[in-house]
């Protein structure tokens, strides 16, 4: 049996949620996730077909909350047990609140160098690349350069109101920096160079605003998540075209967290997810790449995948080094923000 549990996660307080989850906890294995069209195709392609032990449903839960994962761990009362966080968590500071992965039953082998680790292993690739509205930029820009060349390519520009999702690191790109060099980062340079674009900076805080802000022609151009910019040009038919030059990978990543009366299934339920049959099938309808490099992908999603395109420059994100990194970046750039 198979619960779903996204409209009533948004009818119930937490507490109630938490309770009911706690009292199915026996026989219950509950997956968590961020929600949306991503949530609706884990739920299609990797819980309604993997099979749980006799005697076990699944519940799917969509809304992550780190804060949260860590109070149930540290109050003895975890009731989630595949937690689906993006690339800010799951990195060695999170190991107290985190089963180890036993990669004697994960594959790791096939995975993307870089995106399994200690405990966690990357369920789907994304990026962070740069949208551009296509009736006010009529040439397509080639990289992060153009997106600061306010002469060649005029119009405000939209970027991510979050310290540790790219604004520096596209600032390094930009100012020619390596993708392979762009860490331990050079916060003093980076904020040099977002200086020379502050007062055309538009900042935006849901993917869906970053949609609007380029579609609308609000802004001529806006570092977004390719299942944004994907989104806002294939589904909202807006005039919006984007570059994979110079994007940004990152991932969703599965954990278990510490205390999870259920590690053995959670392991065999994200060796399923992550395995070779069953990573690709979330490119039917979502343009988010497989982490398993022998999973086949949906062909004519292909062209607008973040995988797809590494023959061209690209860089990814160093969570680690955030991780560590993290309270000095957000002062850093709460301090550049607010200065006139």
């Amino acid at each position: 049996m198979r619960f779903h549990m996204q409209a009533l996660a948004g009818g119930l307080g937490a507490l109630a949620l938490g309770t009911m989850l706690a009292n199915a906890q026996e026989n219950a294995l509950v997956w968590v996730d961020g929600g949306g069209a991503y949530h609706d195709a884990v739920q299609k392609e990797i819980l309604d077909t993997w099979k749980a032990p006799d005697g076990m449903t699944i519940v799917s839960v969509a809304g992550t909350d780190n804060a949260k994962l860590r109070a149930m761990v540290e109050s003895n009362r975890v009731v989630w047990d595949v937690y689906n966080g993006d690339n800010t968590w799951g990195t060695d500071s999170d190991g107290k609140w985190l089963e180890p992965l036993d990669y004697t039953v994960i594959n790791k082998d096939d995975i993307i160098p870089g995106f399994a680790s200690t405990y966690r292993v990357a369920n789907m690739i994304y990026s962070i690349q740069l949208a551009y509205n296509t009736d006010q930029v009529k040439t397509k820009p080639a990289g992060w350069a153009d997106f600061f060349d306010l002469e060649k390519f005029p119009g405000k520009r939209a970027v991510m109101d979050y310290s540790a999702g790219g604004i520096f690191e596209i600032a390094l790109l930009a100012d020619g920096v390596k993708p392979d060099e762009l860490y331990p980062l050079n916060i003093d340079r980076a904020i040099k160079k977002l200086d020379t674009i502050k007062p055309s900076l538009v900042y935006w805080q849901s993917g869906a605003q970053s949609e609007e802000l380029v579609g609308s022609g609000e802004v001529a151009m806006v570092m977004t998540y390719n299942s944004r910019a994907y989104d806002a040009k294939v589904a909202l038919q807006m005039p919006v075209d984007y570059i994979f030059e110079e994007q940004i990978l990152a991932a969703a990543y599965l954990t278990i967290p510490k205390g999870s009366k259920h590690v053995d299934a959670a392991m065999d339920l994200i060796a399923y997810a992550v395995s070779a049959d069953v990573n690709g099938k979330l490119t039917a309808n979502l343009p988010l790449a497989p982490s398993n490099t022998k999973s086949e992908v949906n062909p004519e999603m292909a062209a607008d995948l973040p995988s797809s395109h590494l023959d061209k420059p690209y860089a990814v994100f160093d969570d680690q080094w955030i991780a560590a990194n993290s309270a000095e970046l957000e002062k850093r750039y709460q301090a550049w923000k607010s200065a006139q």
